[in-house]
């Protein structure tokens, strides 16, 4: 199985690791790759570190499609790039599994009515009868009278969850009341 892990060095470094545990081989995406390690010799035989931004997207698809397919992704990518989230669709196994993190305003619709970028991409892959969709939506926490962001272990909990029995959306946190969110 090869993996493709895209923007996962920081917060969702457990999950890659997670991933690149199950995988034969892992692609690992990110503007520093090449100075990523999980800290483990075995693991990290594992990686092919690819630095490369995605916001090069004709490079970055060229050097994914010589170890596509994959079996897994696991993506966190900015929300308005669906072109590239379209390509990487493509690069993924049939049968495989793509897990794919998003923000808390990834839910919110336009500001004319439209389908937020959650709802247009899990509408979209649904209809994908080759592979597995799991969307992960980032919400928060409230702790009493207050609310924080989501640390990095409980965003990489979310994503393992996703990976190991995947749901349509998980959402990680709350995300209501939306006027109680983090500033």
């Amino acid at each position: 199985m090869t993996a493709l892990l895209l923007g996962t060095t920081g917060m969702l470094s457990a999950a890659a690791r997670h991933a690149a545990a199950q995988a034969g081989k892992a692609v690992i995406v990110s503007r520093n790759a090449e100075s990523f390690s999980f800290g483990d010799r075995a693991l990290d035989a594992k990686c092919v570190p690819l630095a490369l931004s995605y916001e090069n997207e004709p490079a970055l698809l060229a050097a994914l499609e010589k170890h596509a397919p994959f079996s897994l992704a696991l993506t966190w990518i900015r929300p308005r790039a669906e072109l590239l989230r379209a390509a990487l669709d493509a690069l993924v196994a049939p049968g495989g599994l793509l897990v794919e993190v998003m923000g808390s305003r990834s839910i919110l619709a336009g500001p004319d009515g439209e389908p937020s970028i959650a709802s247009l991409r899990a509408d979209a892959l649904a209809h994908q009868p080759d592979m597995t969709y799991a969307q992960v939506v980032l919400g928060f926490m409230r702790e009493g009278k207050t609310s924080r962001w989501l640390n990095h272990e409980e965003i990489s909990a979310a994503a393992i969850a996703q990976m190991e029995m995947p749901l349509r959306r998980r959402i990680a946190g709350t995300l209501e009341p939306w006027d109680e969110r983090p500033r």
